[in-house]
């Protein structure tokens, strides 16, 4: 997807109108790309709707120490009827890296319910050790996903 087609899906309007459930998944329950994922330290929430050609999808890993916790958040845009084509996704491993997004810009591969393999990586500064177990932690980097993928958070008319 080439930059300018990339940056016309982050301007169209979005909007995440309730703070995200999570719950513990199974392998298999998630449609493609996410089916592979589950097990007992996930949690994820449903696929959201936050237009009408657009779902987000957030999940985070436990652990027994910080270092062994994570935090994952997909922008998806919808194609056809079943299929889905990532347009970000946002990672935070306390152990490496820290907080990071991968986007398919200017990528030649069809990422269609796939994730985004050697897609370009942008670091993303932070200045403390978010904590994917606490929920207002989660709760922020919900916040910096949304941020970054131009997504309204709160009910219509409402701005969190």
């Amino acid at each position: 997807m080439d930059r300018r087609a990339l940056k016309l899906q982050q301007q169209q309007p979005k909007r995440l109108p309730a703070t995200p459930v999570f719950k513990s998944i199974k392998k298999g329950k998630l449609p493609r790309p996410f089916a592979k994922m589950g097990g007992p330290r996930l949690s994820a929430t449903d696929l959201i709707d936050v237009s009408p050609n657009h779902q987000v999808i957030f999940l985070w890993k436990d652990g027994q120490i910080l270092t062994d916790r994570s935090f994952y958040a997909w922008l998806v845009k919808k194609v056809g009827t079943t299929g889905r084509y990532p347009l970000l996704e946002m990672h935070w491993h306390p152990s490496h890296k820290g907080l990071h997004i991968k986007t398919p810009c200017d990528a030649l591969n069809d990422y269609t319910d796939r994730q985004l393999p050697g897609a370009k990586e942008l670091d993303i500064h932070t200045v403390k050790m978010y904590d994917p177990k606490l929920e207002s932690d989660r709760a922020y980097l919900i916040g910096k996903f949304c941020e970054i993928a131009g997504i309204d958070l709160g009910p219509e008319g409402v701005l969190l």
